[in-house]
C-alpha cells in the first residue's frame, strides 16, 4: 500500500509549518521521522491521518488522495496513535480495544464473531491477553501504550502511525514498545510511520529515517547511510561524535557538549 505527499504544504492558523514536502513512505519498513521540536514531525503525522487538512499539495494513498475516501474505508486501510490520546473514564482494556472495530460495523450493531477474534487476536500479538478485563488507570505505562497499539492493530491495517509512542516512559518500556513495533512489522508486515526524539534507537528500530529541519526535508534514507555529524549539526546544531552501536553496528550518536572531555570528578 503506497503512500507519499506531493508537494504539502501545511499549518496552522496562515502560519506554514510544512513547505513543499515530498516524501514516500516505504512499503512494509519501518519509517521514522526524525528533527528538533517544532520542525512539522507531528504536523505531518495528522495531515497523512487526515486530522489536518494541507494547505495545497496532496497526500496519496494507492495513488488517490487520502481525502477522496469515505471515513470507514480510510480507517481499514490506516491507523493512528496520537501522542497523548485520552482514555475514556473507568474503561476496561478489552472495551477499549473494540473500538478498534468501528470502521467495520454498522451504526449501533453489536460486535459479531470477526469482531472478537479481531481484538483477541490484537491482545495476544501485544502481550496483554491476561489484562482484558482490567481498567486502564490500573496500568502502567508501558502497559497502557500496548492496549493503545492494541486498539490500532484491531483496525487492522496495513499501515500504522505513530506519534512519539516512548514520550515519557522509562527506558525500559520505551525498548519494549519499540521491540514490540518491531516484531509487529517483521511477523504481519505492517508498514510503521511514526515520530521518535532518540536518534540512537531511530538508528537501531529504523529501516528508513526522514530527516526534517523547518518543514522541509533535510535528508532520508538508510540510517547506516544518513546519520552522520553533518546531518546532526544541520538537523539539530549539534557536535557529536558518531560510533557503531555494539550490539547492532548501527549509526550511534555521542553528543559533545561543553564540558565533555572536562568533566569534573568528585572527591
Amino acid at each position: 500500500m503506497n503512500l507519499e505527499t506531493k508537494n504539502l504544504t501545511t499549518g496552522y492558523d496562515k502560519k506554514v509549518i510544512i513547505n513543499d514536502l515530498d516524501i514516500s513512505i516505504q512499503q512494509g519498513k519501518i519509517n521514522i521521522i526524525i528533527g528538533s521540536n517544532g520542525c512539522g514531525k507531528s504536523t505531518l503525522l495528522k495531515n497523512i491521518a487526515r486530522l489536518q487538512r494541507p494547505m495545497s499539495g496532496s497526500i496519496m494513498l494507492d495513488s488517490r488522495d487520502i481525502h477522496s475516501y469515505e471515513s470507514k474505508e480510510f480507517a481499514r486501510k490506516l491507523g493512528l496513535l496520537p501522542q497523548s490520546p485520552v482514555v475514556p473514564e473507568g474503561i476496561s482494556v478489552f472495551d477499549l480495544v473494540t473500538r478498534g472495530r468501528f470502521p467495520y460495523r454498522k451504526f449501533m450493531s453489536n460486535l459479531k464473531d470477526e469482531d472478537y477474534t479481531a481484538v483477541n487476536s490484537a491482545l495476544s500479538l501485544v502481550g496483554i491477553t491476561e489484562l482484558a478485563d482490567r481498567h486502564i488507570d490500573e496500568l502502567s505505562g508501558g502497559q497502557r501504550q500496548r492496549v493503545w497499539i492494541a486498539l490500532a492493530l484491531a483496525q487492522e491495517t496495513d499501515i500504522l502511525l505513530l506519534d512519539e509512542p516512548t514520550t515519557y516512559l522509562d527506558i525500559q518500556y520505551q525498548i519494549e514498545i519499540l521491540d514490540l513495533l518491531f516484531e509487529l512489522n517483521r511477523t504481519k508486515g505492517t508498514t510503521v510511520v511514526m515520530v521518535l526524539h532518540d536518534i540512537n534507537l531511530s538508528s537501531r528500530y529504523g529501516d528508513y529515517i526522514f530527516a526534517l529541519k523547518e518543514g522541509k526535508l533535510v535528508d532520508h534514507g538508510d540510517p547506516k547511510k544518513i546519520i552522520t555529524k553533518d546531518l546532526m549539526k544541520e538537523v539539530y546544531e549539534l557536535n557529536c561524535l558518531i560510533i557503531p552501536d555494539p550490539l547492532t553496528q548501527d549509526p550511534m550518536v555521542i553528543p559533545i557538549g561543553k564540558h565533555s572531555s572536562t568533566k569534573q570528578i568528585k572527591r
